[in-house]
């Protein structure tokens, strides 16, 4: 086992933690979830999905957001019935783009 443990680019070296985030000091860990998903969500729109360079904000949120929350937020966006940050942009039927306040 230690030469698992020793040798470079071990699981452990890829594995990181979300750093703490001051707007999210408390216990409830669920609204830093949702931003770093969503974080990594708009890095995805802003580099025209580039997998590779988002995957370190795509490894904050999976540090820090239950598995079960990420796969089902990963299942909604092509469905166009995730709440967050559209990536692709998808039609949302509920959203009415005519409308005047």
């Amino acid at each position: 086992m230690d030469g698992i443990n020793n040798a470079p680019g071990k699981i452990t070296d890829l594995m990181k933690t979300t750093p703490a985030h001051p707007s999210f000091n408390t216990m409830n860990q669920a609204p830093h979830c949702w931003q770093r998903y969503n974080e990594w969500v708009v890095c995805l729109k802003q580099t025209s999905g580039d997998e590779e360079k988002c995957q370190p904000m795509r490894g904050l949120a999976r540090g820090i957001c239950p598995d079960d929350w990420v796969e089902k937020w990963d299942e909604e966006r092509p469905k166009g019935i995730f709440m967050g940050v559209q990536y692709p942009e998808m039609p949302r039927p509920w959203v009415k783009k005519d409308a005047h306040h």
